[in-house]
């Protein structure tokens, strides 16, 4: 069902002044999503302070929760698949299900089977909140620093992980484009008989386990015209809810190891066609420095301050189903339309 012509043009003023990040969302342009889609994700990303490198998948069918002839609301839908997260330290794969009841906003939570390899000092398991993890220190328990015998303490650690995350993702103006993609984190992983915490290489916390951890992405950025390149800001935060059990015994719990990080943000998109299988290939670079880290703002056994973290990499979406092309328009109101109307 269409909505009506009066709500029609409370949302062409609403669509005008608060359009949507299409990219990222896998929006289709020019026509409302049909009913049923089945899309895929990849992204190949390469990190420094602290060092990364992974490919990250999403497979998902979708099904479509209404019709609207509004861009705010047109991209609705309930959607089903499998997320691979792969790179040399570790393995992440599981499923996961969203709901976006409009373009602006989504939810999601996917539940991941997670292995590390015992590669690269990665996995390594503390008593308490309050224990050292920096590289140096990881490196050390590891297999040693600078050529000296190390405690040889990394194991290959395994468990699961729920995460419970949402997207929002707005236009101003039709050119500023602001978005943030929350997330709320409990891993439940197999350590060694004592331990209570490990060091958690893909969002570089010390987590708890059996615990919570938050992190968030906000991006403000300037979109072109074509849609073709973006550059702006991203600022990143994370917060560890460590509860009594995570710490040794006589120790005062307390709110540890927050993270905060700003700076630069830019990606360019080579093409957008609705439908296609190989779709919105873009290449991206993101440079943080770090605001607020145990272990990346200075200090005895810590990264330097002016040191920041450097990112790059490459997203590539697509259909894996035929997408119509759109008929002719319905009667949608101009913009003098629905100001008049109002």
């Amino acid at each position: 069902m269409l909505p009506t012509r009066s709500f029609r043009a409370r949302l062409a003023v609403l669509t005008a002044l608060l359009g949507t990040t299409a990219a990222s969302a896998q929006t289709l342009q020019d026509q409302a999503p049909p009913l049923h889609r089945v899309v895929h994700r990849n992204t190949f990303a390469l990190r420094y302070n602290p060092l990364g490198l992974l490919y990250e998948g999403r497979f998902t069918y979708r099904l479509r929760l209404y019709e609207s002839d509004s861009v705010a609301l047109r991209d609705n839908f309930i959607g089903i698949g499998l997320t691979p997260i792969v790179s040399p330290q570790f393995l992440r794969a599981g499923a996961y299900v969203e709901v976006q009841p409009m373009t602006v906003l989504g939810f999601w939570a996917s539940y991941t089977f997670v292995q590390y390899f015992g590669t690269f000092n990665v996995f390594q398991s503390f008593q308490s909140a309050r224990s050292n993890y920096s590289d140096n220190e990881l490196a050390r328990l590891g297999g040693g620093l600078n050529g000296m015998p190390g405690a040889q303490t990394q194991y290959l650690g395994n468990g699961t992980e729920l995460t419970i995350g949402a997207d929002f993702q707005i236009k101003v103006l039709d050119a500023l484009v602001i978005r943030s993609r929350a997330r709320l984190i409990r891993p439940d992983m197999n350590l060694r008989e004592g331990d209570t915490v490990f060091y958690d290489q893909f969002y570089d916390v010390l987590a708890p386990d059996e615990g919570w951890y938050f992190t968030n992405d906000v991006d403000l950025l300037y979109q072109t015209p074509n849609k073709r390149f973006v550059a702006g800001a991203r600022y990143t935060q994370a917060f560890v809810f460590y509860d009594e059990r995570h710490f040794a015994a006589g120790e005062t719990p307390a709110n540890l190891n927050t993270l905060h990080r700003v700076g630069p943000f830019v990606g360019y998109t080579f093409k957008s066609v609705d439908g296609a299988s190989f779709n919105n290939p873009t290449v991206f670079v993101l440079i943080q420095w770090w605001l607020q880290n145990p272990n990346r703002t200075g200090g005895a056994d810590g990264v330097s301050r002016a040191l920041p973290l450097i990112g790059a990499g490459f997203q590539m979406t697509g259909d894996f189903l035929p997408v119509s092309k759109p008929g002719p328009r319905a009667d949608v109101p101009t913009l003098d339309e629905a100001l008049s109307s109002l």
